[in-house]
């Protein structure tokens, strides 16, 4: 029984500290953010999703569909 929940206990603290790394960044000014790339609002976004989502990888997805608008010429 505890084999079946110590990988689920891994992914969610692994969580959790992704979710905090990602709430640090959300400290920092508007120039830094967009030095790696990311906007204030895909943060916002990813942090916003339960906790089952991978809230890093939503970070980096919204991230790029961003800098995919910004080059976008309509």
């Amino acid at each position: 029984m505890l084999s079946y929940f110590k990988p689920l206990a891994k992914a969610w603290f692994k969580e959790l500290r992704n979710r905090s790394q990602l709430r640090e960044l959300l400290e920092k000014d508007d120039r830094i953010l967009r030095d790696v790339g990311m906007t204030r609002a895909d943060v916002q976004s990813a942090l916003a999703k339960p906790i089952e989502f991978d809230a890093r990888a939503e970070a980096l997805r919204l991230s790029r569909i961003s800098l995919q608008l910004d080059r976008a010429t309509f």
